[in-house]
């Protein structure tokens, strides 16, 4: 870990040299016997300016450091601090681009720009690879880019705070053998772990999962390219499905038994649906609270994997779940699916009742001869949709 004079530390963060002085007053940094800082302290004036944003007042965070009651080790799990040498103006004016189109990147990716306009080395190096590698797509297609993997990844980084807090941290609180400050420091040393796992599982699961979309990928377009060139024709297939999964009585839990216990149930259901909706070829596309969208690539399977789901759900977690399935076009667009086939979906799981699957016609039809038997329910008007919709009952035959 380097060692940063006051100077260095303080263009770092960055900051004036007054607030660094006045979190040596306070204690809460300690330089060495030569003056210097360890550059993890960087992290930790950053914390302190959180803290004062938040309206945390210092002298108290002070008194209880002081009292070693509370402790900030952010060397653990924070990476190595670097400067900010330029501002946007100058890297627009370096790669040729737009500073207002790089500011927008950086809001995209969830790093709004600071008040001095001031850069990263590595969010510059960043901004610079995409608009090289991306140099065919226009603004709003980088802003799309940006905001797809800055949203995905900062949700992910989130919920891995939250897991952490609550599988290891209020877990670590239980430890009644175990002094306060005992328990801090395993809660820390644990963080450290994490951190370092959430380092390595992020590049593996995206490897592994890129080799499944490219494959999947190179599938489509080869079977386009022979359409195209009338080599072969596209195998027939049946319109892909959607499925909303809908938890009935979760808003009656939540005011009963409360929001953590709302919020459990709905983190339970996790489990439950991945593998009922993979054994038939689907995927958990989004979760919505209460309830989950699917993608299925044909009707047959996502009909299937509804009546596993609505039999399963009930069995681990004691909660009625209903679910309504339509087929047809879809608009695939930055993970998630649009249009009227995901709408009436949604709409037909608001209909049905508890332990019910129900199914538009389309997604009947495009079933073909299952093991399912349908209930014709009748033409059903559904709100926000302009006519009425044919539904059906499915069940096992």
């Amino acid at each position: 870990m380097a060692k940063l004079s006051a100077q260095e530390l303080a263009e770092l963060v960055p900051c004036g040299a007054e607030r660094v002085e006045r979190l040596v007053e306070l204690q809460i940094l300690t330089p060495d016997d030569e003056g210097r800082f360890p550059s993890s302290d960087v992290h930790v004036v950053r914390l302190m300016a959180s803290f004062e944003e938040s309206g945390i007042p210092l002298d108290d965070v002070a008194g209880a450091v002081s009292r070693g009651e509370l402790s900030y080790p952010l060397h653990l799990f924070m990476p190595e601090p670097v400067g900010m040498p330029v501002t946007y103006d100058e890297l627009g004016s370096k790669l040729g681009r737009s500073p207002e189109l790089l500011r927008r990147l950086s809001r995209e990716l969830g790093f709004p720009p600071s008040v001095d306009d001031r850069v990263r080395v590595e969010d510059a190096e960043m901004l610079s690879l995409m608009l090289t590698r991306l140099d065919l797509a226009d603004d709003d297609d980088l802003s799309r880019f940006a905001r797809l993997y800055g949203g995905s990844i900062e949700r992910l980084v989130t919920s891995g705070l939250q897991f952490f807090d609550r599988a290891i941290r209020e877990r670590v609180d239980t430890f009644e053998h175990l002094t306060l400050d005992q328990r801090d420091q395993l809660t820390y040393e644990k963080g450290a772990g994490f951190s370092e796992l959430a380092q390595q599982v992020v590049p593996w699961l995206q490897r592994r999962h890129r080799e499944r979309a490219v494959v999947e990928y190179l599938v489509g377009r080869t079977e386009s390219w022979l359409e195209e060139r009338a080599i072969a024709p596209r195998p027939p297939r049946q319109p892909p499905a959607i499925a909303f999964l809908d938890l009935t009585g979760y808003t009656a839990l939540a005011e009963e038994q409360g929001d953590r216990a709302a919020a459990e149930l709905a983190a339970g259901l996790a489990g439950v649906v991945r593998e009922a909706a993979e054994a038939h070829g689907g995927r958990a596309v989004k979760w919505l609270g209460d309830g989950v969208m699917f993608h299925f690539n044909d009707p047959a399977g996502a009909i299937r994997s509804g009546l596993d789901l609505v039999r399963q759900t009930e069995e681990a977690m004691s909660v009625p779940a209903r679910i309504g399935i339509n087929a047809g076009a879809v608009i695939v667009q930055e993970g998630d699916y649009f249009g009227r086939t995901v709408n009436v979906a949604a709409r037909i799981a608001d209909y049905a009742q508890p332990r019910e699957v129900l199914v538009s016609d389309a997604a009947r039809l495009g079933a073909g001869h299952t093991d399912v038997e349908f209930e014709l329910v009748g033409d059903v008007p559904l709100k926000g949709v302009s006519n009425p919709v044919r539904l059906h009952r499915a069940l096992r035959r």
